[in-house]
């Protein structure tokens, strides 16, 4: 399992052999800017930047592969989960899976800015 939160994003920028063009993922890249203005967060928390094509194995490990969608902050056990944290069935580990809820929850636990209402 985990020891500490780890917050999964997509490593930008990525091919999708669907579409052509380089690209990066909008709330992935929202998170990066939250670590940009609270870099004790990055410190706070496993960080892992991921590749875009999926079966995404460290994620399905931890939450199952119903949840591989990115950015996720997966809790550590001894976190206590805000009332917005899902939770898989498959490893009982508390998970959000929204930027905005992720940002809430890290400012809230880590202190700094979070996201403006």
């Amino acid at each position: 399992m985990i020891s500490r939160d780890t917050l999964f994003l997509i490593r930008a920028p990525f091919e999708d052999t669907a579409l052509d063009g380089a690209w990066f993922c909008h709330d992935c890249a929202a998170m990066e800017g939250a670590l940009l203005a609270n870099p004790h967060w990055a410190r706070a928390v496993d960080v892992r930047r991921q590749p875009f094509p999926r079966p995404r194995h460290d994620i399905i490990a931890l939450i199952g592969e119903a949840h591989q969608g990115m950015p996720v902050l997966v809790l550590a056990k001894a976190s206590a989960p805000p009332e917005d944290a899902k939770r898989s069935v498959d490893t009982g580990l508390a998970f959000i899976d929204t930027s905005r809820g992720i940002a809430r929850y890290l400012a809230k636990a880590h202190g700094g800015a979070g996201p403006h209402p």
